[in-house]
C-alpha cells in the first residue's frame, strides 16, 4: 500500500506534510510546471508543491490563461517546435519527453503531501473559479494526468501504474485538506466523475483489481452515496465491479437494478444473478410496486428466472391491504405468473434429450474456465462466444457451465446472445439470420423453459440505439420452435391464433404445428365462421391453411390477400410469400412508430417486384460478370466502335428471367450487356448492346486504359468480376427510398419515415438489383428522375416515363445505376441507356 511521508498506511489517518527532498524529486517538479515560466508563474508554484509553502500561491493560477500550457503541465498530446521552443527557452533541456519523464518520477516516488499539492496546481490551472481544497473535486485532475502518464509501457509507468489505486487516491485526498472521514468517499467521487475528458475510464480501471473490490466493500455506504448521483456510464461500471462481492452491495444493486438507463439495470441484474434466489426475491419484491414500466419489466424477468419468484409475485397480487396495484401493473405481475406456469402444462410438456455435450477439446476446456469469469464481464459474459457456438451442439452445455459457476439466470443470458451477439462472418445478430440448422442447437433450451418461447414471441427487441438492428424474435422463435419434436401444448392457443391471422408469422406458426389435430379443427372452424370483416380474414387465413394442406373443396384466397384489397399492385401481389414477408413486416414497423394505416397502404401501393442477389449468393443465375466480351459481328460498341472506352460489367439472359419477376417490359429473350467507365473524372459513362437470341457473337479484344474507381486498372476489376462469375438473382420487393420529392410528399405526408423504415429492412444481400426503385445512396436523389434532366433532348423529359434497368453497389462506398426509357425496353431499344454512380467521394 502507499505510504505518505510519515509511512502511515492507514486511511483513517491524517499524513504528515513535511517537506519533499529537493533533490531529483524537486528537479522533475521543476520540469513538469515549466511551462508555467511563460506566465512568469513558476518559482513560486514550485514551492508551494515541494514545501507546502501558503496557498495564496495558487491564486494567480485562477486567472485566465493559457489552455496549452495547462495541457503542457498536466501531460499528453503532441507539442510542435513553436510550442516547445518558448518553454525550453526559459528552462533549457526543456522537451515533451522530459516532462513524461519527470511525471514519472513524481508519480511514482514523490510523498502524498507534494502530490495532493500538485493536484492544486493542475486543477487552479484547469479553472476559472478558485475550488474547496477540501472538496477533493481536484483529485480527479490529478488522477487523470497520473494515468495518462502510466499509460506507456516503461518499467516507470508500470511503477507508477501499480502505486496508483483507491487507497493512495484516499491518503493524497487526506494530505489534500479533505476530511479524514470523507477522504474515501472523495477518492470514490473522483474515479466516477464522468466529467468531459479522454480519461474517464482509465479512471475506472481503478475499481478492477482484487484491492479496489475490497476497498469498494470497505466503503460500501459511501460507494452507494456516490454512485445514485453520478452519471450513466458511472453507475453501470460500478454495477459491473459489484458482481465480485454482490452481497456487499446488495442494497446499491438492488437500487441500479429499476435504474433509468437499460445498461445500467442490466449490468445491476447481472451482478444480482450471483445472489441465492431467495435474496434476489427479497432485495427485489419491493420494486414490484414502485418501479417504472420498463424498470418493472425488468424486475419481472429476473424473478421469473430464479427459483420462488412467481410465488412472491404471486403474494404481491393476492397482498391484502396496502395500496392497490393499478391495472397495468397487476395486467404486468399476472402476465409474469401465467407465463412461468407454461413450463408445467396444461397439455404435455415438450420432452427434451440429455444435454448433448460438445466433443470439441478446448471448448471443452472454455466450458469448464470460462463462466467463472462471468463475475467480472458482467452482461456481456464470455466475449467471442458466438465463435465457439458452431461447435456446440446444444446450448445448454453452457447453461449448465453458468449455473454450475453460480449464475442463476443462466437460462436467460444463454438465450440472450441470439439478440446480442454477431453470427461469425457476418454484421447482423444471430436471431436475424437464424437458420433451421442453427435452432437445431438452440431448441432443448426453449423446449425447457417455455415462458421464454412466449415472451419471445411477442416481436422485435432493439439491441441499443434506433440505429441497430432489430431482431424480429417472433420469426426467431418459430424458427426453433419447428424444430421442437411436437408443437408444445401450452403454446397450442397462441400458435392457432398466430396461424390464423394475417401477418407473415402465420406461415411458419403452420408449420410450427403441422398436424396438430386440435389447431387444425380451429381452423375448420373459423373457414365456416361467418359474421365481421375481422371473421373474415380469419375465414381467408383458415382457407389458405387448410387449401395448401390439400383438404377437398377449399379454395385458397388469391395472392396478397393478407394486406387488404387493392393495396399492392397486381404485379406485387403476386409475389411469393417469403418475399411479401418483408412489406409485412415493414408494415408492422411503420403502424408501431405511428404512420396511420391508411398511409401506409397507400405506400405499400408503390413496391414493385424485382430480382436481387441473396444474401448468401445463391439462386438462379441469370447472367455472367465480367468478360469475355462476346458480340454480334455487326454490332457497335457503346460509345463508338472504334473507342472502347466503357468497360463490361454483366451480361443479362433475358431468357432466364420469369414472366412476372420484375414489372418491366423486357424481352422475352435475348441478353443485353451493360457496361460502364467507373472514372469520376468528369463523372462516369456507360451504355448497353442488346444481342437478340441465336444471334451468332464472337470475342471483341478491348484494350481500356481509363482509371477504374477503387480498383485502379479495369483488368483489376474484370478479374475481380470474373471471380465471381455467375450472376445469381431471387425474387426481391422494392420501396422508394430515395428523398421524396414535394410532389410525393403531397401525396405521401409520411414519405420520409416510411422510406427511412423501409431502409432499415435488410438482410445483408441486395448487391445486384434488376427493376424496382433505386436504392439511396446518401441523398443524391433519385436517379431515375435524374435520367431525363441528363438526356434532355435525346430521350422523354418526364421522370415518369424512366425505369431502373439495373443496379449495382460493388463499388466501396457506392451504387452504379443504369436506366432506361420505358417505352425504348418495350421496343427491345438499349442506345438510351443513361449510367450514373452515387460514390462517396
Amino acid at each position: 500500500m502507499p505510504q505518505d511521508e510519515t509511512g502511515n498506511t492507514e486511511d483513517t489517518q491524517t499524513p504528515s506534510t513535511a517537506p519533499a527532498d529537493p533533490g531529483a524529486l524537486g528537479s522533475a517538479v521543476r520540469v513538469c510546471l515549466a511551462p508555467l515560466a511563460l506566465e512568469h508563474l513558476c518559482e513560486g508554484v514550485v514551492e508551494y508543491v515541494l514545501r507546502g509553502t501558503g496557498p495564496e500561491a495558487l491564486a494567480p493560477l485562477y486567472a485566465p490563461g493559457s489552455p496549452k500550457v495547462a495541457k503542457m503541465v498536466a501531460g499528453g498530446g503532441v507539442w510542435a517546435a513553436a510550442d516547445v521552443s518558448p518553454v525550453a527557452d526559459v528552462h533549457p533541456g526543456w522537451s515533451p519527453d522530459a516532462a513524461d519523464a519527470a511525471r514519472l518520477t513524481v508519480y511514482g516516488d514523490a510523498p502524498v503531501g507534494v502530490l495532493a499539492r500538485f493536484g492544486h496546481v493542475l486543477d487552479a490551472i484547469t479553472r476559472a473559479q478558485p475550488g474547496r481544497l477540501d472538496s477533493g473535486a481536484w483529485l480527479a485532475t490529478l488522477t487523470d494526468s497520473a494515468l495518462t502518464t502510466a499509460g506507456p509501457r516503461s518499467e516507470a509507468s508500470r511503477r507508477v501504474g501499480a502505486r496508483w489505486d483507491l487507497d493512495l487516491l484516499s491518503e493524497i485526498a487526506r494530505a489534500g485538506g479533505v476530511p479524514v472521514r470523507t477522504a474515501a468517499r472523495a477518492a470514490l467521487a473522483a474515479v466516477l466523475d464522468e466529467r468531459p475528458g479522454e480519461y474517464w475510464n482509465s479512471r475506472l480501471h481503478l475499481l478492477g483489481s482484487d484491492a479496489a473490490a475490497t476497498f469498494l466493500a470497505r466503503h460500501a455506504d459511501a460507494l452507494g452515496e456516490i454512485t445514485v448521483t453520478a452519471r450513466a456510464g458511472a453507475r453501470r461500471a460500478v454495477a459491473l465491479r459489484c458482481a465480485r462481492t454482490p452481497e456487499e452491495h446488495a442494497a446499491l444493486l438492488a437500487a441500479l437494478a429499476v435504474d433509468e438507463d437499460r445498461f445500467v439495470r442490466a449490468e445491476a441484474l447481472a451482478a444480482l444473478g450471483w445472489l441465492a434466489p431467495g435474496r434476489q426475491v427479497e432485495l427485489l419484491v419491493p420494486h414490484l410496486r414502485t418501479a417504472g414500466p420498463e424498470e418493472l419489466a425488468a424486475v419481472l424477468r429476473r424473478l421469473a428466472d430464479i427459483e420462488g419468484g412467481d410465488a412472491a409475485i404471486e403474494d404481491v397480487l393476492n397482498a391484502r391491504g396496502g395500496e392497490p396495484l393499478d391495472a397495468e401493473r397487476a395486467q404486468a405481475l399476472r402476465r409474469t405468473v401465467e407465463r412461468a406456469s407454461l413450463t408445467r402444462g396444461p397439455g404435455p410438456v415438450v420432452p427434451v434429450p440429455p444435454v448433448n455435450r460438445p466433443t470439441d477439446a478446448d471448448v471443452l476446456a472454455e466450458l469448464g474456465s470460462r463462466p467463472a469469469a462471468g463475475r467480472r464481464e458482467g452482461s456481456y459474459f464470455w466475449p467471442r462466444i458466438e465463435e465457439r457456438l458452431p461447435l456446440i451442439p446444444d446450448v445448454r452445455a453452457v447453461r449448465d457451465a453458468l449455473r454450475e459457476a453460480g449464475m442463476t439466470d443462466a437460462d436467460r443470458r444463454v438465450a440472450s446472445l441470439l439478440t446480442t451477439r454477431n453470427a461469425v462472418g457476418r454484421n447482423r445478430l444471430l436471431g436475424a439470420v437464424l437458420t433451421p440448422e442453427d435452432a437445431e442447437r438452440w431448441w432443448p433450451l426453449f423446449a425447457e423453459r417455455l415462458d421464454l418461447v412466449d415472451e419471445y414471441l411477442d416481436g422485435g427487441y432493439r439491441k441499443g440505439d434506433a440505429h441497430d438492428e432489430t431482431v424480429d424474435t417472433t420469426d426467431m422463435t418459430l424458427t426453433i420452435l419447428a424444430r421442437f419434436p411436437v408443437a408444445p401444448g401450452p403454446l397450442r392457443a397462441r400458435l392457432t391464433a398466430l396461424a390464423l391471422g394475417t401477418s407473415r408469422h402465420r406461415l411458419n406458426a403452420r408449420r410450427v404445428l403441422r398436424d396438430d389435430a386440435e389447431a387444425l379443427a380451429a381452423a375448420r372452424a373459423a373457414l365456416n365462421g361467418t359474421g365481421t370483416t375481422a371473421e373474415a380474414t380469419v375465414r381467408a387465413s383458415a382457407a389458405e391453411w387448410l387449401a395448401g394442406l390439400g383438404e377437398p373443396d377449399v379454395q385458397a384466397p388469391p395472392p396478397g390477400w393478407e394486406f387488404g384489397e387493392d393495396v399492392l399492385s397486381p404485379a406485387t401481389r403476386v409475389l411469393p410469400a417469403p418475399t411479401l414477408w418483408w412489406l409485412d413486416r415493414f408494415k408492422e414497423e411503420a403502424l408501431a412508430q405511428g404512420v396511420p394505416a391508411p398511409d401506409v397502404d397507400r405506400w405499400l401501393g408503390l413496391a414493385r417486384p424485382m430480382l436481387r442477389t441473396a444474401p448468401d449468393g445463391g439462386g438462379p443465375v441469370r447472367g455472367r460478370l465480367g468478360g469475355p466480351l462476346m458480340l454480334p459481328p455487326d454490332v457497335p460498341a457503346p460509345g463508338g466502335a472504334s473507342a472502347w472506352d466503357e468497360q463490361l460489367i454483366v451480361t443479362l439472359d433475358f431468357a432466364t428471367v420469369p414472366e412476372g419477376a420484375t414489372d418491366l417490359p423486357l424481352p422475352p429473350d435475348g441478353k443485353v450487356l451493360l457496361f460502364a467507365n467507373a472514372d469520376l473524372e468528369p463523372e462516369p459513362e456507360g451504355g448497353a448492346v442488346y444481342a437478340p437470341a441465336g444471334a451468332p457473337v464472337e470475342e471483341r479484344e478491348v484494350s481500356l486504359n481509363h482509371y477504374v474507381y477503387e480498383y485502379g486498372t479495369p483488368e483489376k476489376l474484370d478479374a475481380d468480376l470474373r471471380r465471381t462469375g455467375d450472376l445469381r438473382l431471387v425474387p426481391g420487393v422494392s420501396l422508394p427510398t430515395t428523398p421524396p420529392e414535394d410532389e410525393m410528399l403531397a401525396r405521401h405526408p409520411h414519405a420520409e419515415a416510411l422510406r427511412e423504415i423501409w431502409s432499415e429492412q435488410t438482410d445483408g444481400g441486395g448487391e445486384w438489383q434488376l427493376g424496382g426503385h433505386a436504392d439511396n445512396f446518401d441523398d443524391y436523389g433519385d436517379p431515375v428522375a435524374a435520367s431525363a434532366y441528363a438526356e434532355a433532348g435525346k430521350g422523354p423529359a418526364d421522370p415518369a416515363d424512366w425505369v431502373l434497368l439495373a443496379q449495382w453497389a460493388g463499388f466501396p462506398m457506392a451504387i452504379l445505376y443504369w436506366t432506361i426509357p420505358r417505352q425504348d425496353l418495350a421496343a427491345g431499344r438499349f442506345d438510351r441507356v443513361v449510367v450514373q454512380m452515387h460514390s462517396n467521394p
